[in-house]
């Protein structure tokens, strides 16, 4: 391994350096199998699904895009000598990721023609990001960093984190229904606890460098730095702190998505004793996700400072950061750095990932069906003037081969990074597995992927769901 100093130098450089990302359950996309999970990516799908009830006891799933964190010696059958690197290259540097948890969700339709579901989830979101830089993992000070850096014209960049707890209130129905087919719409109310927040930015840092002799120093020449946290954090600085003290000084807010679903009946193979939620051609969905923001009361120790202080150097910052042991450690510190600090204000926003999804599901012969998902983002995490968070997906295309007990998917995936990524994912039972990117499996891999984990219980009677049996009327 790497030693600990420098990999906290390196992180701690790069959250002050930078600016410092969960619907990610491709196999089940526009599945009528879905269930409850199905409003993670449309309102409107639950009215839909082939199940009368179903109930998603526990899911997870993590996912992350990067361009900077890799494993070194590592391959499946040994990871005795493995070692986090981050490479050695002039560019600019991105980690994105994003986990959910669902703890339970529910779902029940009322009638042929009305459905409702109701969940808990928790979800976070985390993105990093810097204009191009040198990095090495052989950097252990200030010195060194500044001195591979010496042409770069400046160092910039962000860090964002958002994490809340989330209630769902979902209700779909049919709109219209004629012979061919019929339309749904969904909406889902969002009620969301912000638990823990906070966010980095520098800009425009530059420096001078000085020669004396052999000796080469670096003098900060201008930076403006902002960063802030959830104030909840500082209540937990007690010897025993309860989660009562952790959620003092959060706050609820609503968010809101919603959307629509058109099936296309199989006329040819119309069956009046087959559920119509299995026997379509076509389903074509649209939905806007995540729709809101979460608002944190910022602690009192996050800060803005610009105007650095004449003749700091880096053996200065070296020393002044070396007796930093808490934040507001390090808030005062960088009040001796920069001639300019103050607050930030009371309270900082951080928008949900607002997006539009458009899908699309066709049904081929013998249980294989094709799915394309597009998932467009409305924002960007990179500017420095709001707070936003953002999906990973952008395009995936998922073959698979699905039937009420049993599944294989293969999600082929284009990210908002400009990867290509390949997956898989299993149904056995009650429970889904499944991998974002094969790429994690290989011989010294980039962190590049994540996966997910389902487990359901739903009727698994085949003359019950595939019939029309099961079906309130």
């Amino acid at each position: 391994m790497k030693p600990l100093r420098g990999i906290i130098l390196w992180v701690l450089f790069i959250l002050f350096s930078y600016s410092a990302k969960a619907q990610s359950y491709h196999a089940i996309n526009g599945s009528p199998f879905a269930g409850s999970a199905g409003i993670r990516n449309n309102p409107a799908s639950p009215v839909n699904s082939a199940y009368r009830w179903d109930l998603n006891l526990f899911s997870l799933q993590v996912t992350q895009s990067t361009n900077t964190l890799a494993l070194g010696n590592f391959s499946l059958s040994s990871q005795d000598s493995t070692f986090l690197q981050f490479g050695n290259k002039y560019s600019s540097r991105f980690i994105h990721t994003n986990a959910d948890v669902d703890l339970l969700q529910f779902h029940y339709k009322l009638s042929d023609t009305k459905a409702i579901a109701v969940g808990l989830r928790a979800r976070t979101y985390n993105h990093i990001k810097t204009q191009p830089l040198w990095s090495s993992d052989n950097v252990y000070s200030f010195n060194e960093f500044f001195k591979m850096n010496r042409t770069t014209p400046y160092l910039e960049g962000f860090a964002i984190h958002t994490g809340w707890l989330e209630g769902n209130l979902n209700y779909s129905q049919v709109l219209s229904e004629t012979p061919s087919g019929k339309l749904s719409g969904g909406i889902t109310l969002q009620i969301m606890r912000g638990l823990s927040g906070g966010f980095g930015k520098v800009r425009r840092f530059t420096y001078q460098e000085l020669t004396n002799g052999t000796d080469t120093a670096y003098k900060l020449t201008n930076a403006y730095a902002i960063y802030g946290y959830s104030a909840n954090y500082d209540n937990t600085t007690s010897n025993n702190p309860t989660i009562k003290d952790f959620l003092r000084n959060t706050s609820t807010h609503l968010g809101l998505s919603f959307g629509v679903e058109y099936l296309v009946y199989d006329i040819e193979n119309d069956d009046p004793d087959i559920n119509k939620n299995l026997n379509y051609t076509w389903k074509i969905g649209a939905s806007i996700m995540d729709l809101g923001s979460n608002a944190y009361k910022a602690s009192t120790y996050s800060g803005e400072f610009s105007n650095v202080n004449p003749n700091i150097t880096d053996t200065m910052i070296a020393v002044k950061m070396r007796g930093v042991q808490s934040i507001n450690g390090l808030h005062d510190t960088l009040a001796t750095i920069f001639s300019s600090a103050s607050s930030i204000g009371e309270n900082f926003i951080i928008s949900n990932p607002t997006r539009l999804v458009i899908n699309v599901d066709r049904k081929l012969a013998n249980n294989f069906y094709v799915n394309a998902d597009l998932s467009l983002n409305f924002y960007s995490t990179s500017s420095y003037n709001k707070l936003r968070t953002r999906e990973l997906n952008l395009l995936t295309i998922t073959p698979r081969w699905e039937t009420l007990a049993w599944g294989a998917y293969l999600p082929i995936q284009y990210n908002t990074q400009g990867q290509l990524w390949i997956g898989a994912a299993v149904k056995l039972g009650p429970l889904l597995l499944g991998i974002h990117n094969f790429g994690l499996l290989k011989k010294d891999p980039s962190l590049n992927g994540g996966g997910y984990l389902m487990l359901s219980i739903h009727p698994f009677s085949k003359k019950k769901v595939v019939s029309r049996l099961d079906c309130p009327q």
